[in-house]
């Protein structure tokens, strides 16, 4: 009976041990194919995935090894068990308590909260930074991590700084939305010395293969979409078939960004064969991404950009039919020049100027009749999909890559999460308070300016007439006197004196 129960004991260790390897084992294997979807067109294995590969080799032997070593201790305790049936009991006591511990161990180790901090940084103090923090912090919190939020407002020597910070604090990963893709080569080969995970975020960070993955929105994809919405706003098919043509500019995003280049190129998938009839046409010849790129997407050069075409190719129209710009500021831009030029929104002159980004300026412009559309990206989504790509690949779960072929940082092609967009113009620019993005009070049209009414003036009073005076009486005529008698003359002396 000893034996029996000896044997039952021992089974049940074994499988629990077995089971136990077996899940150690799936959530490797959950890690092995999140790191496989990293790699993935690639188009060769990169050292970090040699790395993984070893890794996942290593960790399969000691799996096996902890069973082969507990088969290897099954058949030494039931020889010691035939041999002394005591001694086999003790020690299956001895064993049973202390993998009873190991448990106890185990259940208050998942019990602990957070597993760790992931470090969150933002690159401008704006609207979208705000989104961003709260979003990845309830993602993350919600992940069993704890998030530290900083944000560099525009200074990339700051960001270096930021990133050292929680590199020197080994936070468990980074989440990073670039000051300057360009600039964080270095400080991002210590994070991988240091074994710390990195997830570009927004705009992808260029130059460097120590970054893991890449959350963005399909520009590509929203490009089609602000196209096809210039298509049939202008009724470009109809204006073909009525041998009409319109002239159109472009003002796209930072030629060193590789959203810009996509969201260029979905414009122009659509648009092409527009331009290649004459139903469209650009008097710039800017159509290539080399041309009409703004550096930095800087307003001020598109700004001056825009007002140098124009005083060239546009002198006597004073404008381009439409302006199809990447960004809400560049519409910004295009309205202040169009401005200048003495239109006015809503008249036939006035342009139709499109958007992007559906900051609350573009929304009031929307609605004022100064920007035809824009397009609205839910930030939410993609702040919380960045979150969750870190999450996921710390606790080995699959990462949600939607895309991994286009996204090239010039080192490798990065596996990304992307999320769309919507039109937003006129007629619907209400779903941006339905779904919480603004209140109605943010979005509001600014009011016009009543100018200011000029008093007028107090009458003068009318000064009372002078009295015409009374008429004199002609005074009566002095008589004339009459004339005296002529004097007798007295005689004169010879001297000539008088005697």
């Amino acid at each position: 009976m000893k034996r029996r129960a000896t044997a039952i004991l021992l089974g049940i260790m074994v499988s629990s041990m077995f089971l136990s390897a077996c899940e150690k084992n799936d959530a490797k294997e959950a890690a092995n194919e999140s790191a496989q979807v990293e790699e993935e067109g690639v188009g060769e294995v990169t050292e970090e995935g040699e790395k993984v590969e070893a890794e996942n080799k290593t960790s399969d032997t000691d799996s096996t090894g902890k069973s082969g070593d507990s088969e290897e201790t099954k058949d030494e305790n039931t020889d010691a068990d035939k041999e002394s049936g005591n001694d086999a009991e003790k020690d299956t006591d001895k064993d049973t308590d202390k993998d009873g511990e190991d448990s106890d161990s185990t259940e208050d180790e998942m019990t602990e909260a957070p597993a760790g901090k992931i470090g969150v940084l933002l690159s401008e103090d704006d609207d979208n930074a705000k989104i961003d923090s709260e979003a990845m912090t309830s993602q993350i919190a919600d992940g069993g991590y704890k998030a530290d939020v900083k944000n560099a407002d525009g200074d990339s020597a700051l960001q270096i700084s930021q990133i050292q910070e929680f590199i020197d604090e080994q936070v468990s990963a980074l989440v990073i939305e670039p000051v300057d893709p360009y600039g964080l080569t270095d400080i991002l080969k210590t994070a991988k010395e240091q074994g710390i995970p990195v997830i570009s975020y927004d705009t992808l960070i260029r130059d460097t293969a120590d970054i893991n993955y890449f959350a963005s929105y399909d520009t590509r994809a929203i490009g089609n979409e602000i196209a096809k919405e210039i298509v049939k706003k202008m009724d470009l098919d109809k204006a073909r078939e009525d041998k009409k043509s319109y002239t159109i500019e472009f003002l796209m995003g930072s030629p060193d960004d590789n959203s810009a280049l996509f969201l260029c190129n979905g414009i122009l998938e659509v648009m092409q064969e527009y331009l290649d009839d004459g139903t469209l046409v650009c008097r710039s010849g800017n159509t290539a991404f080399d041309d009409n790129g703004i550096m930095r997407w800087s307003e001020a050069s598109a700004e001056t950009k825009l007002k140098s075409i124009i005083d060239e190719f546009y002198a006597q129209e004073k404008t381009p039919d439409i302006i199809c710009t990447a960004y809400d500021g560049f519409a910004y831009a295009a309205e202040n020049v169009v401005s200048e030029n003495n239109l006015e929104p809503g008249s036939e002159e006035w342009p139709m100027i499109t958007g992007y980004g559906s900051d609350t300026q573009a929304v009031k412009d929307i609605a004022a009749g100064k920007m035809a559309f824009t397009m609205f990206m839910d930030r939410k989504e993609l702040a919380k999909g960045g979150a969750q790509m870190a999450i996921d690949y710390l606790t080995g779960e699959k990462v949600d890559v939607k895309d991994y072929s286009q996204y090239d940082n010039g080192v490798k092609i990065v596996g990304t999460f992307t999320c769309g967009g919507e039109v937003i113009d006129k007629d619907n620019y209400q779903i941006l308070v339905d779904n919480g993005t603004y209140t109605e009070d943010e979005i509001a049209p600014d009011p016009t300016p009543t100018p200011e009414v000029t008093p007028t003036p107090e009458a003068t009073p009318t000064p009372e007439a002078t009295p015409t005076p009374e008429e004199s009486a002609t005074p009566e005529a002095t008589p004339t006197p009459e004339a005296s008698s002529t004097p007798t003359a007295t005689p004169t002396s010879k001297s000539g004196t008088k005697a």
